[in-house]
């Protein structure tokens, strides 16, 4: 292929995708151990997330009872999450992708958790108007 064929909009585009990845910092993962230890990463993230949003709804519970049940409730949720994420990393049937299934099924159940707890809170911010 001669580089004087080359269309500048081809030039420009591949310009421009190549500054995306780059400016993004994250590339795509070329192995397996690469897609784990990125899944890993993003959990680490969905997981802060959920902390924060978690200590936010604490801080504002009103009452020792009321701050309890909700500890008592994301134990129990924490372990539904985990246990719906060792099912789903168990139809890699041990492979080498299992971790990548777990921790993407946690990433969405946390995602879910933490909308729900800011719909709640919406709700609850409604009803004191």
């Amino acid at each position: 292929m001669n580089v004087r064929s080359i269309s500048p909009n081809f030039t420009v585009t591949a310009a421009v995708l190549i500054l995306l990845l780059v400016s993004s910092g994250r590339t795509p993962a070329q192995t397996q151990a690469d897609m784990n230890a990125q899944a890993r990463a993003e959990f680490q993230r969905a997981d802060a997330d959920l902390n924060k949003t978690y200590q936010s709804v604490l801080a504002k519970l009103p009452t020792v009872e009321s701050k309890q049940k909700l500890r008592e409730t994301q134990r129990a949720w924490i372990e539904s999450r985990d246990g719906e994420a060792a099912r789903a990393a168990g139809e890699a049937d041990g492979g080498s992708m299992a971790p990548t299934i777990r921790f993407e099924t946690m990433i969405e159940v946390i995602q879910q958790r933490i909308q729900l707890k800011l719909h709640l809170e919406g709700r609850e911010l409604e009803h004191e108007d």
